[in-house]
């Protein structure tokens, strides 16, 4: 655990208050059958989408933030949800929203095993499991290439390396 409070250090938003170092990487730490790999790939997810902002994770958002959108009154409204930007779905409505980082830990986890299966399950594989299960989480297909993949994939090593 003291290694996942380490490598969240260079993760964090210059701008805004990080999320607890500790409570992240309890809350990663938890998550059912975590492996080294797992906890890399849940922690670059997060580093991109939020830069592991408590602001973000408490759902306090900036107008241009958390996939925001004008409705027909002109009012901004936000898509995304907490540090992994979420959007809500049948099987996240239950607990999207909540401020609390374990459940948002939770649900990312869940949301990226889905990602990972939707890529690699029934007789698929990619020979490059990260790279697959990220453009599946971003709605990609699995082979995508996108602007960020690769940043997402060199945090990956580097959170993975410092694991």
């Amino acid at each position: 655990m003291e290694r996942l409070i380490v490598a969240q250090a260079p993760l964090q938003s210059k701008l805004d208050a990080p999320v607890d170092p500790r409570e992240l990487a309890t809350a990663i730490a938890n998550v059912p059958k975590i492996t080294r790999e797992w906890a890399a790939l849940i922690l670059t997810v997060a580093a991109h989408e939020s830069a592991l902002s408590a602001r973000i994770a408490r759902g306090e958002y900036k107008d241009y933030e958390g996939d925001s959108f004008r409705n027909r009154e002109g009012k901004v409204q936000h898509r995304a949800w907490g540090l992994w930007q979420a959007h809500k779905n049948r099987l996240n409505d239950s607990a999207w929203g909540s401020p609390d980082i374990g459940v948002q830990t939770e649900e990312a986890a869940r949301a990226l095993r889905r990602a990972f299966y939707t890529c690699n399950g029934k007789g698929r594989s990619h020979s490059d499991w990260v790279r697959s299960t990220l453009n599946s989480y971003s709605g990609r297909r699995c082979d995508a290439s996108w602007p960020g993949l690769e940043k997402r994939l060199k945090t990956y090593q580097q959170v993975l390396h410092a694991l």
